[in-house]
């Protein structure tokens, strides 16, 4: 083999080399980019995306949320046993009933003692 020959070789394993570290840099790229999309269509992220202020919160942070709520607006709660009423069949039918109408009475109990106080606080 001349010299030119050689150079030529060398140079022709060079770029061989530098394509194959350029394609095994593009799956490392690709692989990373799937392992984050998957991590953000976790619901945990989808939650957060959508909102961030409340994706932080536990699940009891939740619960005093829907309950703060109910009591702002109580037209939510019976709005929602409506729509409970009709969910299930047979046995857990009857729960959801029992369910939601336990939480409106204790709704409906609370909002006759705020209205109470309410009262009270104006005659002193």
């Amino acid at each position: 083999m001349t010299q030119s020959n050689r150079n030529t070789a060398q140079e022709r394993a060079v770029r061989i080399e530098l394509a194959r570290a350029r394609a095994a840099l593009e799956r490392q790229a690709v692989a990373r980019g799937a392992r984050e999309l998957a991590s953000q269509l976790q619901p945990r992220a989808l939650m957060h995306n959508a909102f961030p202020r409340f994706s932080s919160r536990s699940p009891t942070d939740w619960l005093w949320q829907a309950v703060k709520l109910t009591r702002r607006y109580p037209l939510l709660t019976s709005s929602a046993s409506a729509l409970l009423s009709g969910l299930g069949k047979g046995k857990r039918r009857v729960w959801w009933r029992i369910g939601a109408g336990l939480l409106l009475s204790w709704q409906m109990a609370r909002n006759m003692n705020r209205k109470g106080e309410d009262a009270e606080d104006k005659i002193r």
